[in-house]
């Protein structure tokens, strides 16, 4: 029972017991009032009777005629005539009948009749003695009404006196109601300050205590993500242009390499620059530095609406632009643009124009192909694009060995692949020391020739020809079917950025979390981290869907950037899955793994369990153990097999 109610039914009770003994007092005296009123009309009664029938002591029958007189003239119940011998010389009575009283109240509210005498004489004598017994019909009906009003006024007294009450106790605990949600957003890893200080004392004390409370808590939570944002950008940034580093490129890109989706296809564009030492001398670092300034905002300006994109500089001459699910016409559009703009700059400042000269070089990439080949393919086609006449830029070409396809073909394999069902789904399973998690799907399509692609063959064109919603429902709709098939396992399907931002596909969505509540503890779903960062306020929606239909939901490849983990605390997921390189790499940079710490305590605080991917040996996992990390995934733990079957 919530604290309210007791209260209120204490209050309730009390001011009954108060408001029923008062009234019980009042019936009480009205009661007592009746019976003195009684007697004192009987002994009225009795005196006057007496007096009047004295003279006329001889004659009894004149007395019974007064007697009778009386009787009949009042209320009585008996008058009876006592001779001085003891003998009843007269008597007149009439049994009691009360007409209007509820028989009950008689039982209940027991009334006696006083009986008043009073001596019949004259001069020395003494003729007897007249008992008057007033009647209690009256007594009864006035008893009974002033009940009736006592009643009255208890039912609408009490009822005021409960509805005062109850807005009075609703106003004082409006303060409390406020502490509790207070806190439990201080359990729910919220931070929220009550501006709505109370003017109790008590409560006062509490809503400033907990305030004090968030505050810290807040204050520690954003010391950690200050750190964690610091390392970022001392280990990924590059201090001169702000953009990542070439350790940044190396790192995401053979991410994005061998990461069997989107990712691990695209274009990759070199800049490159001659003559900036020579202005530099010149002119000066401040000059170069706003080449650097106006280089930097333009390609990020290009590539801004490009989801995995990501500028990086590698020295102080080159910049690389990398693309991924991106073609070679996107690519070179691009950098036509970049090449256009940033030639423009130049041409306009007289301390560039005739001393500095750049070209870009552009090389598609795919799964097969490592950092070392494409930055070589790169150099290749930067070569010629210095070559080449205006603009220098240069697409490398493939040497043709690799079956290329036009869009139109694309599109009709996909098609028919997923209306002949020949996706064909796959899971690896995330496991503690307590057991698996959960496993997650992986998508792959066998071709016409019978032949298995993985995801990264085919998912870059399946974005690129925006068939990516329906191949998520196809996913969805396998996945729920077998879980409605298998008790017990719990599936997590990632969700593109791509269907995240399709409205008619989030309408889709909603229906479908309708029909597959009861799958709401064995299904999850994943975002991935670069969702965040290009559409914060969808991924929002997203997971306020999700949380508000029971669903759990988790953010795949997380790479603590910035923008992650500034809306991690509003976001919530349930878990976090990061690249075992990137928790390894700051234990071994860190100071003392400060860094890590600070995301630790991070996810702690905010209940996120932490998941380490592509483990894969046991040092890596034993590594991350000595850091409290629980869950972990990758071909080192157990490898991708086809869903449904025994690990």
């Amino acid at each position: 029972m919530t604290l309210f109610r007791q209260l209120q039914i204490f209050v309730t009770v009390m001011l009954l017991a108060v408001l029923g003994i008062v009234l019980q007092i009042n019936f009480s005296d009205t009661k007592e009032y009746v019976r003195n009123q009684l007697y004192t009309n009987a002994k009225n009664t009795a005196n006057s009777l007496s007096l009047s029938m004295s003279p006329f002591m001889d004659d009894l029958s004149i007395m019974e005629t007064m007697i009778n007189a009386m009787f009949d003239g009042g209320y009585y119940e008996e008058i009876t005539l006592i001779k001085q011998d003891g003998t009843v010389a007269y008597s007149k009575s009439e049994n009691i009948a009360v007409e209007g009283v509820p028989q009950a109240f008689i039982n209940m509210v027991r009334l006696e009749a006083p009986v008043a005498e009073a001596a019949v004489s004259g001069g020395w004598s003494i003729y007897g003695t007249l008992k008057v017994k007033v009647h209690l019909g009256h007594s009864y009906l006035r008893l009974w009404e002033t009940f009736k009003q006592l009643c009255l006024w208890f039912v609408v007294l009490g009822g005021l006196a409960s509805l005062v009450s109850y807005f009075i106790l609703k106003l004082i605990l409006a303060s409390l109601n406020a502490i509790k949600a207070q806190a439990e957003a201080v359990g729910n890893n919220e931070f929220i300050i009550n501006e709505r200080v109370p003017k109790t004392p008590e409560l006062r004390q509490v809503v400033l205590a907990i305030n004090a409370m968030v505050q810290k808590v807040q204050g520690i939570y954003n010391r950690e993500v200050e750190t964690l944002q610091k390392y970022q950008e001392l280990q990924y940034k590059d201090a001169q242009t702000g953009l990542y580093n070439r350790k940044y490129f190396i790192k995401q890109f053979s991410n994005f390499v061998s990461s069997n989706d989107e990712r691990s296809k695209g274009e990759v564009i070199l800049f490159s620059f001659e003559g900036l030492e020579k202005v530099h001398q010149m002119s000066g670092f401040q000059v170069v530095q706003q080449l650097y300034d106006f280089a930097s905002a333009t390609m990020k300006e290009c590539t801004v609406n490009k989801l995995y994109s990501f500028v990086s500089c590698l020295n102080s001459n080159d910049f690389v632009i990398t693309l991924p699910s991106s073609d070679v016409e996107e690519s070179t559009l691009c950098t036509k643009i970049i090449y256009s703009k940033i030639k423009d700059f130049v041409d306009a400042n007289k301390e560039f124009s005739g001393h500095t000269d750049f070209a870009a070089g552009i090389v598609s990439y795919n799964e097969t192909d490592s950092i070392s080949s494409v930055l070589t393919k790169a150099d290749y086609a930067l070569s010629a694009a210095k070559n080449a006449a205006e603009p220098h830029l240069d697409h490398f070409r493939d040497d043709g060995t690799k079956l290329i396809l036009g869009k139109l073909e694309w599109k009709k394999m996909i098609e028919s692949a997923l209306s002949e069902q020949r996706f064909m789904l796959t899971s690896q399973p995330v496991v503690s020391e307590i057991g698996e998690l959960h496993r997650e799907i992986f998508i792959n399509m066998i071709d016409l020739q019978g032949q298995i692609q993985r995801a990264g063959y085919f998912m870059p064109m399946v974005i690129k020809l925006s068939l990516a919603n329906d191949v998520d429902q196809y996913v969805l709709r396998h996945a729920t079917d077998f879980l409605d098939k298998n008790q017990g396992i719990t599936l997590a399907v990632n969700v593109s950025n791509d269907f995240l931002k399709d409205r008619e596909s989030f309408t889709w969505f909603r229906k479908f979390l309708s029909s597959v509540r009861h799958l709401n503890s064995r299904l999850v779903f994943e975002i991935p981290d670069e969702a965040i960062g290009k559409s914060f306020d969808i991924c929002l929606d997203f997971s306020g869907l999700l949380k508000g239909t029971g669903f759990k939901f988790g953010i795949d490849r997380f790479v603590m950037n910035e923008t992650s983990v500034k809306y991690l605390h509003l976001l919530k997921p349930d878990y976090i899955k990061v690249e075992q390189d990137y928790l390894l790499d700051i234990e071994n940079n860190g100071d003392a793994g400060i860094a890590l710490n600070a995301f630790l305590t991070i996810t702690e605080s905010l209940g996120i369990k932490l998941i380490a991917t592509k483990i894969e040996n046991e040092e890596q996992k034993a590594v991350l153990e000595a850091r409290q990390i629980k869950y972990f995934q990758g071909r080192g733990i157990a490898d991708i097999s086809p869903l449904g079957d025994k690990k």
